[in-house]
Formats: structure tokens, sequence, C-alpha cells
């Protein structure tokens, strides 16, 4: 465990659990600091246990339902996300077009500017 991976990835760790620290401790630093503390959340979080007490079974269920897929959604996309990469890079490679950002990084201008000046070189 003294390898510069380890050492790494436990610095981020131990980066990563600060930031969620200091991220959370802001949070309930300006809550604290408020005139009545939390009384948004509590209000906030008493809206939602109306709104789910008035829901049919039925839409309950459904709602269970989307958020226990969740996690499938997200592992799709990421199994997704290479595959979209492959396709958004190949694209614009497989086009034969002309692109004047292809145009410039491949040094087309420079030659077609001394071909043209060739050109007018060689007219009578």
């Amino acid at each position: 465990m003294h390898t510069l991976f380890d050492f790494i990835t436990r610095t981020d760790a131990a980066e990563y659990g600060l930031m969620l620290f200091f991220i959370l401790g802001f949070i309930v630093f300006l809550q604290v600091m408020k005139p009545r503390p939390f009384r948004q959340v509590v209000e906030m979080a008493a809206s939602d246990v109306r709104f789910l007490k008035s829901q049919s079974r039925g839409r309950l269920l459904r709602l269970a339902r989307n958020t226990a897929f969740a996690p499938v959604y997200f592992m799709f996309y990421l199994v997704s996300l290479p595959f979209l990469f492959v396709q958004g890079m190949a694209t614009p490679l497989a086009t034969a077009e002309w692109s004047p950002v292809r145009a410039y990084f491949t040094g087309r201008k420079a030659r077609s500017k001394k071909s043209a000046d060739e050109d007018a070189g060689n007219r009578p």
C-alpha cells in the first residue's frame, strides 16, 4: 500500500469526503444563522408527506417503481456512454465534406494558397 496509485486513491477519497463534509456543514451553518432554523426544510417535508398521502395506491406504486428503477437507468446510461462517444467521434471523421477547422489543422489552407500562387504564375 505504498504505491503512487494507492496514495492518489486515498488522497482523492479524503478530498471527496472533506468536500462533502464542508458542503453539508455550510448548508447547516446557513440554516442555523436564520431566525427559525430548518423551518423551510420541515415545511417542505410536511408538504411532501401531504402530497404522498393524497395520492392513490396505484400512483404510489408507480412512483416507488420509478424510484427503484433509477439505478438501472443510470447503469444503462453509463454502459451506453462509450458507444455514444464512438458514434460521436466517427460521424464527423467518416464524412468527406470540407470543413474549415479540419482544413486549418491539416494545412490545406497553406497548400491551397501555394497552389493558387503557382496557378497565377502559370497563367498567360
